[in-house]
């Protein structure tokens, strides 16, 4: 047998090299895999952390700041309005600096507003922190998915970006199996503190992707033509689902320690819910990753997530036991990470890149409107009727986001039949 291919094979390599070729293709590898390592982690804090972790500790530090559920429910509201705030200022920031300087100024800031909520000893110190934080989180989680979109071939978005969202799923585990000492002592400062440190981490980790050092930095430019495109099918139901969904989830996370409380249940038992619900979202990510991958799972995917979450929300309304939260923390932890995956997987797929950063920051803007009302609603329901209505408020929402959902599924199959039956006429035309 001959040698000869093997030897061409082997020159080319060594020609690679001595080139560099060879050299940048490993490094480009390498700083792929550091690139989505770090995301993980940035969105983890900037969500996972900013907002279902605030859930977990939320018995130990309204005892201590002698807080309402209604007080509770308002300190979630600012950090929502800094969040939502942060992302619709973004995309000017985003114009004048890149998203790699915004993602690491942002969580710089974010560093300093959770080791400042670690330290409070009010409320008003704590609610001055939650907003910044949140401020801080919406620049954060704009840039991140930025920086990553551009940096990963299309094919492999659906997969990159639901590995990145469930950094969520690993930082509500993560909060899980130390929720013990948070809730039986005075440890719950260290859930502001340890994600403060690691927040300085992300702004000093992000690496510098080749696609972010050739790219120019973008506005969302809302065009009038854009704005009339959200009002149709194409966008309209797409931004209500997450509109709704944002509501139900927040309102079922932010007080599920409270109902967890309210049933008795011991602090290992609210370990594993935690656990349970983390792992569950993770295994929910992954899911929805392989659900995009085909044209029919992916117009029922978000549908299937708000479902889940619906099923698990009205669990908890009657719920007075352990196994029955269990069950309700794996359907809602389904559809928790999976569905901001989704959302995001379908905006980037439905835009080129110039109209992406406007689409994205609507999208994002619908999420943080929606998180507005849910601790704020949610805990003056919890007052008024008691922890029960919290379930009610999350099924109805989530319910609400799986009808939308439903519809946005159908107008995408009858554009895509459309555009495909306009493809066909095109080719069918004789040539001039």
């Amino acid at each position: 047998m001959s040698l000869a291919p093997a030897k061409s094979q082997a020159r080319v390599i060594m020609q690679r090299m001595r080139n560099g070729q060879f050299c940048s293709g490993v490094a480009a590898q390498n700083s792929s895999f550091v690139l989505l390592a770090v995301a993980m982690l940035a969105i983890g804090l900037d969500v996972g952390v900013a907002r279902i972790t605030y859930g977990v500790v939320l018995p130990a530090f309204a005892r201590d700041l002698q807080l309402s559920l209604t007080a509770a429910g308002l300190l979630g509201t600012r950090h929502l309005i800094g969040y939502l705030l942060g992302t619709l200022a973004s995309p000017t920031l985003n114009a004048k600096v890149g998203a790699l300087a915004l993602c690491r100024a942002s969580h710089f800031v974010f560093a300093c507003a959770m080791l400042v909520c670690g330290l409070a000893s009010d409320v008003t110190t704590m609610a001055a922190g939650r907003f910044v934080a949140g401020l801080a989180a919406g620049f954060g989680v704009f840039s991140i998915f930025l920086i990553v979109f551009d940096a990963i071939e299309p094919e492999k978005r659906s997969a990159a970006g639901s590995l990145v969202w469930s950094g969520i799923g690993v930082a509500i585990v993560a909060s899980g199996l130390a929720c013990g000492p948070i809730l039986d002592g005075g440890a719950w400062r260290l859930s502001f503190i340890v994600p403060a440190i690691l927040a300085l981490a992300v702004a000093v980790l992000i690496p510098r992707t080749a696609s972010a050092a050739r790219a120019q930095p973008q506005a969302a430019d809302a065009s009038p033509s854009r704005l009339a495109e959200l009002t149709s099918g194409r966008w309209i139901f797409l931004i209500a689902a997450y509109f709704l969904f944002a509501a139900g989830y927040i309102s079922y996370s932010t007080f599920a320690g409270v109902m967890l409380k309210g049933i008795g249940l011991s602090s290992g038992g609210v370990t594993w819910f935690w656990v349970m619900y983390g792992a569950s979202s993770i295994a929910g990510a992954a899911l929805g990753a392989a659900l995009l991958s085909s044209g029919f799972a992916r117009r029922i995917a978000l549908s299937a997530a708000l479902g889940s979450g619906a099923i698990g929300s009205l669990l908890v309304v009657h719920g007075e036991n352990g196994s029955v939260f269990a069950a309700s923390s794996v359907l809602v932890g389904l559809g928790s990470v999976a569905t901001p995956a989704i959302v995001t997987f379908l905006i980037r797929n439905r835009t080129n890149d110039a109209a992406y950063p406007f689409f994205f920051t609507v999208g994002t803007a619908s999420l943080g409107l929606g998180q507005l009302s849910g601790p704020a609603v949610g805990g003056l329901l919890a007052d008024w009727f008691g922890l029960s209505a919290i379930g009610w408020f999350a099924a109805a929402s989530y319910g609400a986001g799986m009808l939308a959902a439903a519809a946005d599924g159908f107008f995408s199959q009858r554009q895509s039949m459309t555009a495909a039956n306009l493809k066909e006429s095109r080719h069918a035309l004789p040539a001039p």
